[in-house]
């Protein structure tokens, strides 16, 4: 079972400016601590978005098929900037929910190979099931132009993070939100699950956005997503292929011969 004792441990040891802090309630968070956290995970997704493109070196390129967008103007700035900040309060809701729902698992005594791995797997598979349908409603032709376009300004993404989170807000916050959706739609997960869920899929959107060539067909490959920045109608998944082949959006990447 699921009990808070750690937690009550861990306050009465503190000293009595740092037993207020809670860091599953902000109402018991100072503006300094706000902003603290709001830093420290801006920080944490910078060193995920490092970390990706420093595997360039190891991996062949993905060929440019398409100008890319070399400039980024101020409302892309703007979009980029207020979607890192709304990271903070997505994973600030994933630590409630972690601490709250008695679905979630926490210590090693509780792990199995069902709520660790299986519950892993699952949590891409759901995620990207809404993912998908979500992000195949933006590319209605009413709605296209007014939301989903600004991303797909961006022929040849390059830039990683930069690019993967240069969409307009309302696409980045029901998308980010959906993960947690996919963890409160399973029975049953470990804490460690949800943590490395949300940490590799931070990697896998950066790099579908890079000119790395990975490649862990059929479960993950960049190409696939490079695919949908240059034939927008097709692998609108995230993470995953899955949904694209069950509902027959699937397109796989090729390259065009040049002209001589």
């Amino acid at each position: 079972t699921h009990t808070h004792a750690h937690t009550r441990t861990y306050t009465r040891t503190l000293p009595r400016t740092m037993s207020d802090f809670l860091v599953y309630d902000a109402s018991t968070w100072t503006w300094g601590q706000t902003l603290l956290w709001v830093a420290a995970i801006i920080a944490g997704n910078e060193l995920v978005a490092q970390l990706s493109l420093m595997l360039t070196p190891f991996f062949e390129h993905i060929p440019e098929q398409g100008k890319p967008l070399e400039q980024l103007s101020w409302l892309d700035w703007s979009f980029i900037v207020f979607n890192k900040v709304t990271t903070a309060l997505l994973v600030y809701h994933i630590v409630r929910f972690c601490y709250f729902s008695p679905s979630v698992v926490w210590g090693l005594e509780g792990a199995t190979l069902l709520n660790t791995v299986g519950a892993l797997i699952a949590l891409f598979i759901v995620y990207d099931f809404f993912y998908v349908l979500f992000h195949g409603a933006l590319h209605i032709k009413q709605i296209y132009p007014y939301i989903h376009k600004h991303h797909h300004r961006q022929v040849v993404p390059f830039r990683g993070n930069l690019d993967a989170v240069n969409v307009h807000p309302f696409e980045f916050v029901p998308g980010e939100y959906l993960h947690l959706l996919s963890m409160f739609l399973l029975p049953q997960v470990h804490v460690g699950a949800v943590l490395c869920f949300i940490v590799l899929g931070g990697f896998m959107a950066t790099l579908n956005h890079t000119r790395i060539d990975i490649n862990f067909w059929p479960v993950y490959t960049v190409k696939a997503h490079d695919v949908h920045h240059r034939i927008p109608q097709s692998n609108y998944g995230q993470y995953t292929m899955f949904w694209d082949r069950v509902f027959g959006a699937y397109r796989p990447h090729t390259v065009r011969a040049k002209s001589t």
